[in-house]
């Protein structure tokens, strides 16, 4: 390809980011329109299944519409619309609702479907771009997509027309997650597998170390505590007061940095003088999510956690390695 193709090629690439961009703030005003109401009100309060159907391209972001909406506790399927008139009609029962795709609003497929529906009293809703069109008047609510133009090169392949429905269903899941109380917990219960189900299931009672709770008095010299640091290879040893409440945490860097001060002297000193005081904790019911959250939302990340009681004592030290070892 030469230069002056490959810059017409960006071009037209960056039609498409740009229209798509320009339609999704059209979305805007959709979202907070009293027909969005409607649909969100609709779809909550749908007793059954919310079966999403079309056609095309319309059908596979169709696909992955039902897909989000049961995996945030909507349960949603998807059904082609040429398979919903040869038999899977059969699986809509009256207390579901739907929702039907179409650009132009003239899908014959589409339109074939509604007098099925109707003669059940199911909920429709539509996502279409044109709201003069037979599937939109037939609907109990038409929501309009608003695109201009697809961005393609040639105005044909939906392009800004997928992204802007993606976004139409994406924009009723969240909604219907604030409304039924969709909680991290609900989340998890429905996600038990792979990464994403390990942070959110695992707590730091599970991830903890065998060991991992090395002690040291606050009274007791430095140098007794750099032995601890030395064979309990945790990367740091919990510091406690008389009442064996939680005063601090010495690290592998905290006594580099005591090192490289030159002060073999403090070594003979208390290591509550040495020690980081307030050290950020956690507690034993924290999720691993919770964890990687302190451990990495911060200007200086920490590779480890002290891991408390509700009393302030301390339980063990969590390093960021238990946390991967756990989910290998």
């Amino acid at each position: 390809m030469n230069k002056s193709r490959m810059l017409d090629a960006v071009q037209a690439a960056s039609k498409v980011a740009s229209e798509g961009a320009e339609a999704l703030k059209r979305l805007l005003k959709v979202i907070h329109s009293p027909e969005f109401e409607k649909a969100v009100e609709i779809c909550f309060q749908c007793e059954g299944i919310i079966y999403i159907i079309g056609i095309g391209k319309s059908g596979l972001v169709g696909r992955k519409i039902a897909a989000t909406f049961t995996s945030v506790g909507s349960p949603a399927n998807y059904i082609h619309a040429g398979d919903a008139l040869h038999g899977d009609l059969g699986a809509i029962r009256p207390s579901d609702v739907t929702i039907l795709i179409s650009k132009s609003g003239q899908t014959k497929d589409v339109l074939n479907i509604i007098p099925f529906l109707k003669s059940q009293k199911n909920k429709i809703i539509t996502f279409t771009n044109e709201l003069t069109s037979d599937l939109a008047k037939q609907a109990d609510v038409a929501l309009p997509t608003l695109v201009m133009s697809e961005g393609c090169p040639l105005n044909l392949a939906p392009m800004t027309s997928s992204t802007v429905t993606m976004t139409l269903g994406d924009a009723i899941a969240a909604a219907l997650i604030v409304a039924k109380d969709f909680t991290p917990a609900s989340f998890a219960r429905i996600h038990p597998g792979g990464m994403l189900g390990f942070m959110l299931t695992a707590t730091v009672s599970d991830m903890l170390g065998p060991d991992s709770n090395r002690v040291v008095k606050g009274s007791s010299a430095l140098r007794d505590a750099v032995v601890e640091l030395v064979e309990c290879r945790l990367g740091g040893v919990n510091i406690v007061d008389a009442d064996g409440k939680l005063a601090g945490v010495l690290t592998d860097g905290d006594l580099k940095r005591i090192m490289v001060k030159d002060k073999s002297s403090a070594l003979n000193d208390p290591v509550i003088n040495v020690m980081a005081k307030n050290p950020t904790v956690i507690k034993l019911t924290a999720s691993a999510a919770e964890a990687i959250e302190i451990m990495e939302n911060r200007d200086r990340q920490l590779s480890i956690l002290p891991v408390v009681d509700d009393d302030g004592k301390p339980v063990g030290i969590l390093r960021l390695h238990d946390i991967i070892k756990s989910h290998l």
